[in-house]
């Protein structure tokens, strides 16, 4: 019992704090000189299903280029929702036997021909997690008007992953298609760091995660990579940051040029992003906050040839 009330006053700090946050993103953009009309922004459609309360991460389907997977952070199941195009949900997918700590991102992947997610279980907001987890197993097939599906377990790999120092706060993750590298960004740190697994690992007891550089941000909530590799996607919750990766150069390498910083216009709590699956397009959609109202929005980029 002392356990939960604890998770319940942890969260609705949680919540106020964004809700403060919220409050001076608004005066921000009032007081911009940039009209929120110059924001290439299409509105496709508004969260109503009160299973999506606490929206974290976003990735599109590649079996269903219509559709997005998406999920709840800390205090949910471990459960991914298949939504539409109009933010509308589909199907909820269960993670058979696993219990979820805190999933803050989702990422995908494909390898011989296969399409596969990764469940990035990294949330840690006190930073006293001894271990993370990822779980990656086969996209899922959909099927029309069937509303749950449960996952069996051995369906899912899990990596059990700690950092060489000490716990930390992550909420952004990408798989680097050239490599099949996974990237974690920590959220909290002065300049976050970017750490590496490599996502074909076998499972063992405990992954060290590889430290690759820092970043001159701080505060990230997500990232995502394009299909073809060439375009990486951070954001944080007021920014959203564009790299061009060129032909043979490394993610790492990459992550240390500076970025073009793309229009966005703030969400009450928007932690999610993603590309289409051409990397001309990305889509934002964001928590609740207080019963605030989520959407799923999407943005041309048009500094993408």
């Amino acid at each position: 019992m002392l356990s939960r009330c604890r998770l319940h006053l942890n969260r609705c700090s949680r919540q106020a704090t964004s809700f403060f946050f919220f409050l001076l993103l608004q005066t921000f953009v009032c007081a911009s000189t940039v009209s929120a009309q110059t924001v290439p922004r299409e509105t496709l459609g508004k969260v109503k299903d009160s299973a999506l309360g606490e929206l974290s991460g976003l990735i599109q389907s590649n079996k269903y280029p219509n559709k997005f997977w998406t999920h709840n952070d800390s205090g949910d199941s471990a459960r991914i929702f298949l939504i539409d195009n109009k933010a509308a949900l589909e199907t909820t997918y269960w993670l058979s036997g696993i219990k979820a700590v805190d999933i803050e991102d989702i990422a995908k992947f494909k390898w011989e021909g296969r399409s596969y997610l990764v469940v990035a279980d990294i949330g840690d907001n006190l930073a006293v997690r001894n271990e993370v987890q990822l779980y990656i197993f086969e996209e899922p097939d959909w099927h029309a008007g069937l509303k749950d599906v449960h996952i069996p377990k051995e369906k899912v790999r899990t990596l059990r992953m700690r950092y060489p120092d000490k716990p930390r706060d992550a909420e952004a993750i990408f798989v680097d298609p050239q490599s099949l590298t996974c990237y974690l960004i920590s959220k909290r740190d002065f300049k976050v760091g970017l750490y590496a697994v490599n996502i074909m690992q076998s499972p063992s007891e405990s992954i060290l995660l590889e430290p690759k550089t820092n970043l001159p941000f701080t505060f990230i909530t997500s990232a995502d990579i394009s299909d073809d590799g060439r375009w990486i996607l951070v954001k944080n919750l007021t920014e959203v940051f564009l790299w061009e990766r060129n032909l043979g150069v490394s993610v790492v390498l990459t992550l240390q040029q500076k970025p073009i910083k793309l229009p966005y216009q703030p969400e009450p709590q928007g932690e999610a992003i993603c590309f289409d699956q051409d990397g001309s397009v990305f889509y934002t959609i964001s928590e609740r906050p207080l019963g605030l109202d989520s959407y799923l929005y999407r943005y041309s980029i048009n500094s993408i040839d």
